[in-house]
C-alpha cells in the first residue's frame, strides 16, 4: 500500500527519495515492486474476484464475494487487494 502513495505522490512533483523518506519504505524496494509482474495466481483469483462480483449484478459486497468463491471451492480472505 505505502508503494501506492509513493506512485501517486510521485505524479504530484514529490520526489521519490523524498516520498520513501516520508512513509519510511526503501526506495530500492519501490523500485522493485514496480519492475514486478503479477503473479498467475494473482490474476487468476482476480479474475474469479471479478467474474463473481458480475454474476450478482454488481451488488455484492466482500463478503457475499467470499461466500460465493468458497462455493465454487476457491479458499481466498475476504480483504484480498487487486490493483486494477
Amino acid at each position: 500500500m505505502s508503494y501506492r502513495v509513493v506512485t501517486h505522490l510521485q505524479q504530484e512533483a514529490v520526489s521519490v527519495s523524498h516520498a520513501c523518506r516520508l512513509l519510511q519504505v526503501s526506495r530500492s524496494g519501490y523500485y522493485e515492486h514496480r519492475r514486478a509482474k503479477p503473479s498467475v495466481k494473482s490474476l487468476q483469483q482476480q479474475t474469479h474476484v471479478k467474474a463473481a462480483f458480475a454474476a450478482s449484478g454488481a451488488s455484492y459486497g466482500s463478503r457475499r464475494v467470499m461466500y460465493a468463491l468458497r462455493e465454487q471451492g476457491l479458499r481466498m480472505g475476504r480483504y484480498r487487494k487487486f490493483s486494477s
